[in-house]
């Protein structure tokens, strides 16, 4: 068992160990079981340490596992202490441990919007593009539901992320999906900055970096295939200069509310208009 750099997929590890052992017992009562230190088991929960396939064997036995479902559980982290990672782009689990305890969150959407600021319908409608499942659907707006509390905390992260004005303009589904997607944009436009028009990067990947106190920084990148967990000096300084590049070009704040309640306008007088019948109705065409 060696000590390790705290990954979101390690902690992701702990956590479940952690909670799978406290239907048994108090951790002192389960280091006695096993024989170890409490520390150990307190180390190994917190994904501290990098346990060994015998620890964990010993530990989901002491849980009443059996075989299969332990050489399945040690498959599925298998990497967890690797500082790259990746996963299925519908899988929301990780990313929980990734802004649990972070300081500073810096991210830039790429082609859509960042899924912090996304409305259940417009989630809904870009996994139906990618070919997502209904209950992978689900399981995401509920994911991207409690996740979204981290931007309402009373000690939230200092957060900055930069969404394409082409973005922001795409007609993506209906006009109460695109009105209801605006209204939220422009109230959380303390968090936000647009990226004018023809200065996006050539990138068609979204990506975010996570910053902490004691724990090295985490890139977390995000395309169609997979969500990619980066915990590395050069990744991380990279990522740093292209959000440098970023912040040189974007919108202030400001603008960027401006920018949103502009649309917005125009997503209404628009809808006037059809309802009137002052001009056709763009679905119908």
């Amino acid at each position: 068992m060696d000590r390790a750099p705290l990954t979101p997929r390690s902690c992701e590890l702990g956590d479940e160990l952690r909670t799978l052992r406290e239907r048994f017992a108090r951790g002192s009562e389960f280091a006695k079981t096993l024989d170890w230190d409490p520390s150990k088991v307190s180390n190994i929960e917190r994904g501290k340490v990098h346990p060994t396939d015998v620890d964990l064997a010993q530990y989901l036995t002491a849980c009443g596992k059996d075989r299969s479902w332990i050489t399945d559980f040690i498959g599925r982290y298998r990497l967890a202490f690797e500082p790259y990672f990746a996963q299925e782009p519908t899988n929301s689990t990780t990313i929980v441990f990734a802004e649990r305890t972070t300081t500073a969150i810096t991210g830039y959407g790429g082609p859509t919007i960042p899924d912090l600021f996304r409305t259940d319908a417009y989630t809904e409608h870009v996994l139906q593009q990618t070919g997502a499942t209904p209950e992978q659907i689900q399981s995401a707006v509920r994911s991207q539901q409690e996740r979204r509390c981290i931007l309402r905390a009373p000690r939230r992260p200092a957060c900055v992320f930069y969404v394409n004005e082409t973005t922001v303009r795409a007609q993506l589904g209906d006009d109460r999906t695109r009105m209801d997607q605006l209204e939220l944009l422009k109230l959380m436009s303390w968090a936000l900055r647009v990226v004018p028009a023809g200065k996006e990067l050539s990138s068609s990947s979204g990506f975010t970096l996570y910053e902490y106190e004691k724990v090295p920084a985490t890139v977390v990148v995000d395309c169609d295939v997979a969500r990619v967990f980066v915990q590395d000096d050069a990744a991380t300084s990279r990522c740093r200069r292209v959000l440098a590049s970023l912040d040189y070009t974007a919108l202030n704040h400001s603008e960027s509310r401006d920018l949103f309640s502009q649309l917005l306008t125009d997503e209404y007088v628009a809808a006037i208009a059809v309802a009137s019948g002052e001009r056709p109705d763009a679905s119908s065409r």
